[in-house]
C-alpha cells in the first residue's frame, strides 16, 4: 500500500496543484477581459457624447452665421442627443475615473471647468464655435488616451 502510494501520490498532488493554478490563471483572464469591455464601452460612450455635442455646436453655429435652417424634426433630434450627451459626460465628469484613466477624467473635468462665453455679451455663432473647438480639443486627446488606455489593458 505504502508502494502505491509512494508512486501515485507526486502525480495527484501536481494534478491538484496544476488544476488550482489554471483556474486561478482563467478566472483572471476573464476578469480582465471584463475590465476591458467595461473601459471599452466606457470610452466608446463618451467619445461618442463628445461627437454629438460637437454635431449639435455645429449645427446651431451655421444656424447663427449662415442662416441654415433645419426641418424641425431634425433640429429635434439635434437637440435630444445633445441633451443625452451633455448628461452622460456631466455624469462620467461627476464620477471620475472609475473606469476610465485618471488622465482622461482630467480632460473631462478640464471641459468642464473650461471657460465660457456670456450668452448676453457674445453672439451666438461665436459661443458655439468655442463650444465646438473645446469638445474637438477634448475628443482629439480622449481618442489617445482610450487607445493607450485600452491596449494597456488588453496587454
Amino acid at each position: 500500500m505504502k508502494d502505491i502510494l509512494i508512486k501515485f501520490l507526486p502525480g495527484i498532488v501536481s494534478a491538484i496543484i496544476a488544476s488550482y493554478f489554471a483556474a486561478r490563471w482563467s478566472l483572471k483572464k476573464i476578469y480582465s477581459e471584463k475590465w476591458w469591455e467595461r473601459k471599452e464601452r466606457a470610452y466608446s460612450d463618451i467619445i461618442s457624447s463628445l461627437y454629438d455635442i460637437m454635431q449639435y455646436c455645429e449645427f446651431q453655429r451655421d444656424h447663427y452665421e449662415l442662416g441654415h435652417k433645419l426641418p424641425e424634426e431634425r433640429e429635434k433630434e439635434f437637440q435630444e442627443k445633445y441633451s443625452q450627451a451633455y448628461w452622460k459626460l456631466k455624469k462620467v465628469t461627476d464620477i471620475g475615473g472609475f473606469v476610465i484613466s485618471k488622465d482622461a477624467a482630467d480632460v473631462l473635468r478640464e471641459l468642464k471647468n473650461r471657460p465660457k462665453l456670456n450668452w448676453n455679451e457674445e453672439p451666438p455663432g461665436e459661443i458655439y464655435d468655442q463650444e465646438y473647438k473645446y469638445h474637438k480639443d477634448a475628443l482629439d486627446r480622449l481618442v489617445t488616451i482610450a487607445n493607450k488606455d485600452l491596449k494597456a489593458t488588453k496587454a
